[in-house]
């Protein structure tokens, strides 16, 4: 996915923060974070100017939430029906609890 600008031509910047990695500390303008050798990973250019990619893991940028991830932009459950299906839990639970 690539990483829209705050809408001010600013560019989005991430910073290295693995406490073993060389680059620790340094920022770098996030190009694209995307899907890479099953992992997410972030894209950007080097010193050098050469691509590179970095788990996100490694930086400050905050990786989605597990559901989020699982979800891939779709809902499998609607809140309403798992509100439903909680009430109903609970009072199984409590006629259970009161035999």
């Amino acid at each position: 996915m690539r990483i829209a600008d705050r809408g001010n031509g600013e560019a989005q910047v991430f910073t290295v923060t693995h406490p073993f990695h060389p680059l620790k500390g340094q920022s770098f303008e996030i190009l694209v974070v995307r899907k890479n050798w099953d992992e997410d990973r972030v894209s950007y250019l080097g010193a050098e100017g050469r691509f590179r990619t970095l788990p996100i893991e490694w930086t400050d940028i905050r990786e989605r939430e597990l559901i989020v991830r699982l979800g891939a932009g779709r809902a499998v459950f609607r809140a309403d029906l798992l509100r439903q299906l909680r009430a109903m839990i609970n009072e199984i639970a409590a006629r259970n609890g009161a035999q």
